[in-house]
């Protein structure tokens, strides 16, 4: 089966070794890919476990959750990953549909590394609309 995370690799070979601890995310655009396709495989806890703890807070697992199951997750699109240091930063779009209507969520990730591990550290959302057919 193919990763949701669109690098046409199969899921056990690409997410599929990060949402199982084999390994983790090498750079921040993999961690992102990776949250897309836990998001699509309703790996709520590998979310939890790659968010900044400063970060934490700020997420809410039910709501999570409860959208995770509702949607259907359709692509993903890298429109720019930069990294610098310890700093990371991912302009991305989500494509997924809730109830049969298509929407794009666009958004700005930013994550850091510690001790050699990429974490989310928040996303800036540039726009969240209905998909134009």
């Amino acid at each position: 089966m193919k990763c949701p995370c669109g690098s046409d690799k199969n899921y056990s070979e690409c997410c599929g070794v990060y949402h199982s601890g084999k390994a983790t995310a090498p750079t921040a655009e993999a961690l992102m890919r990776s949250r897309y396709a836990a998001f699509a495989k309703n790996q709520m806890q590998y979310l939890r476990d790659t968010t900044d703890p400063q970060s934490l807070g700020d997420i809410d697992d039910e709501a999570n959750q409860e959208w995770a199951e509702r949607a259907k997750f359709l692509k993903l699109e890298i429109i720019k990953a930069e990294e610098k240091a310890n700093k990371g930063t991912v302009e991305f779009k989500a494509f997924y549909s809730v109830d049969d209507e298509e929407y794009v969520h666009h958004e700005v990730s930013t994550f850091r590394r510690q001790e050699g591990q990429w974490f989310f550290k928040s996303g800036k959302v540039k726009e969240t609309k209905e998909a134009q057919s």
